[in-house]
């Protein structure tokens, strides 16, 4: 069995959008070039089957996505893509050509002011019959739907005409399976870890249990969280992957998560680890 159930790779820290609840990039604006995809697939291959391309930044912006997508087929690698969705429509016949693409999340609660953003993403979906989508809603308060989200659920509702048993579903559980390969998942909106904060808190982690993640400049850090590189685990352009997640920073991180005292500042100032007691 592979050592990670997902690696996240973020092949850009560049995104169309400013949205409010999301934190700002503070590393320098970076597109990853083919070789370094390469290069990191080569690395991560005999540590996992799936990547997710996911941390900051929007990778329709990426003028080699496909290539890169064609590449992670060559490895035999999946791939998870999380998007937006403003670049969605125009880039979707490409996309459902692209075998190793195995899911999209959309993230429905972004905050942009496009014109039938949301029906031009339902209608682009519909070329895409053998790929799993996931319409997230992450900003709900106290699990309850703000004035947009209940919007945004309206119209999910109405365009796959879904049934008074489904409705109620969403409305009270988490990834509610809508049709036989799109789902809707709501959560609640969460603070981004900031290692400026003076209340902290013990607890779990899954980072470096089932997930790592590699910054768009090859540093490699615990999870996906940490997108300005607080915990630099190592670079991997500059240095095996497997000594970097053999390195004494990596198990020592790893074994105070097993121990519920996270060793690093920004994981004790983390609240997403709540979610894992």
């Amino acid at each position: 069995m592979k050592k990670f159930k997902k690696i996240y790779i973020e092949i850009t820290n560049i995104c169309n959008l400013n949205c409010s609840f999301c934190s700002k990039v503070e590393k320098p604006k970076r597109t990853m070039t083919k070789e370094e995809f390469t290069h990191i697939l080569s690395e991560i291959k005999p540590y996992t089957d799936n990547i997710y391309l996911h941390v900051k930044g929007e990778p329709l912006l990426h003028p080699n996505l496909i290539d890169f997508l064609h590449i992670a087929e060559e490895h035999n690698i999946k791939v998870n893509l999380t998007t937006n969705g403003v670049l969605f429509p125009r880039k979707v016949n490409e996309l459902a050509k692209c075998n190793s693409l195995q899911k999209i999340n959309f993230s429905l609660h972004s905050e942009n002011n496009v014109p039938n953003y949301l029906e031009d993403i339902f209608n682009s979906v519909e070329n895409l019959k053998d790929k799993t989508i996931i319409y997230r809603l992450w900003t709900l308060q106290n699990g309850k739907f703000d004035e947009k989200s209940t919007r945004t659920v309206e119209k999910i509702i109405d365009y796959y005409k879904l049934s008074p048993e489904i409705v109620e579903k969403i409305y009270n559980e988490n990834n509610v399976k809508i049709t036989s390969t799109i789902y809707v998942d709501k959560d609640n909106e969460f603070v981004w870890p900031d290692d400026n904060k003076e209340e902290t808190t013990n607890g779990f982690c899954m980072a470096l249990k089932t997930q790592i993640a590699i910054l768009v400049d090859g540093t490699v850090v615990p999870c996906c969280l940490d997108s300005n590189g607080k915990i630099p685990l190592g670079n991997i352009y500059q240095e095996p992957f497997e000594s970097i997640v053999n390195s004494k920073r990596c198990q020592d991180l790893k074994k105070s998560f097993q121990d519920r005292k996270p060793c690093e500042k920004l994981c004790l100032s983390c609240t997403y680890k709540n979610r894992f007691k």
